[in-house]
């Protein structure tokens, strides 16, 4: 998941590209779950099958095994119906085009939980397969925006290396010229590339950030996000703070060039806002702020397991022992202390997506998102 994962996708929702124009039920329906109590941002492992071998990768020990037994489709029309309202959904993996019916996933979330802002990262290994079903979604699916994210560790060889298949950097480039044709017939369809940022990349990233700037000029932007977790190759996470900073100040003077509007200025403050989080979290080891996972943002694993985030190995539940009730697995005595452990400030980490959840789906951090809107700082 990227740097500005949640705040782009939010952000869309504020002012985003439409075939069919604004509409004012979709501003109505944004406010309403900004402003909500419920998880509104779901993380959802698809499957654990992966044709990718990651040296970064933090589920690498989740993937392609065995006695996984993925949810069905039934069984996540089961969870969708009783979710409630969502925001942001964002379906990962494993490889989430790897699932035969990920497009009738996306429209049950579409249709059932009105969810309007889709996020899909892909290793980009199957170019017209990703294209074709990506076509599809935004055929069958009502949405503001669907933004496909390229992972992209590299140039060339170095790329090839760290996800540990040969031949994927061509792939990727293919994949990419299939997206870009694509997306002149729907104006809803963004591009970006996500990079992870670890020991194996860390001495050439900023030519990387520059070569993608120069052969990948169509994309909305290149997020970097921090190598995390339980990576396959451990000696890749040994990055430091100076490492991150000087990274990630590189990329937004890379990235400034596509931000020109108000809604790009939002976007810069709250990327500016989650840098500084990561690099406090580095620095000191605790977060500037409240954390909201499990509160707003929620992780589910291809075998309906729930998660606060990405990070912290405290499962509050199974779907398939609360009949695949949300809300019940969220009323458990599990679910109730891991919320208070989290609430008491007693983990911290540098997950993205739940710092962007945590600064986006708070009001109390509005006036300083607001203010560096305004000023650009």
């Amino acid at each position: 998941m990227s740097n500005e994962d949640g705040a782009r996708d939010m952000g869309r929702s504020l002012g985003t590209r439409r075939n069919a124009g604004f509409r004012l039920s979709n501003w109505i329906s944004v406010a309403e779950k900004l402003t909500g109590h419920n998880p509104s941002y779901l993380i959802f492992q698809i499957t654990s099958r992966c044709n990718s071998r990651c040296l970064t990768c933090f589920n690498w020990q989740r993937l392609d095994e065995p006695e996984k037994n993925d949810l069905r489709l039934d069984e996540i029309e089961k969870v969708s119906s009783g979710y409630g309202p969502l925001l942001q959904l964002t379906l990962g993996g494993g490889e989430p085009f790897l699932r035969d019916d990920i497009v009738e996933i996306c429209r049950l979330f579409n249709s059932q939980n009105h969810v309007q802002h889709i996020t899909i990262p892909t290793n980009a290994l199957r170019p017209q397969e990703t294209r074709n079903l990506t076509e599809q979604i935004l055929q069958r699916c009502d949405l503001n925006y669907l933004r496909i994210m390229l992972s992209l560790d590299g140039i060339g060889r170095e790329h090839d290396h760290i996800r540990g298949v040969p031949g994927n950097y061509e792939r990727l480039r293919e994949t990419y010229a299939e997206l870009v044709d694509l997306r002149k017939h729907h104006s809803n369809l963004g591009l970006e590339i996500a990079t992870v940022l670890s020991a194996l990349n860390r001495d050439s990233i900023k030519g990387m950030i520059d070569t993608v700037a120069r052969d990948f000029p169509e994309i909305d932007k290149q997020a970097v996000v921090l190598v995390r977790g339980d990576a396959r190759l451990l000696e890749s996470k040994a990055v430091t703070t100076e490492d991150y900073r000087s990274t990630m100040e590189y990329l937004r003077s890379r990235n400034a060039s596509r931000r020109t509007n108000v809604i790009a200025r939002l976007f810069t403050a709250v990327f500016n806002l989650n840098t500084e989080a990561v690099i406090a979290h580095l620095e000191r080891g605790q977060l500037p702020l409240n954390c909201l996972a499990g509160e707003r943002i929620l992780v589910l694993t291809p075998e309906g397991t729930v998660y606060p985030c990405e990070m912290l190995d405290r499962p509050f539940g199974n779907v398939r022992d609360f009949n695949y009730s949300m809300k019940d697995i969220l009323d458990t005595p599990q679910a109730k202390e891991t919320l208070a452990f989290i609430r008491d400030r007693c983990c911290s980490c540098t997950h993205e997506c739940a710092i962007h959840a945590s600064l986006l789906l708070n009001w109390r951090h509005y006036p300083k998102i607001l203010w560096r809107t305004l000023t650009g700082r």
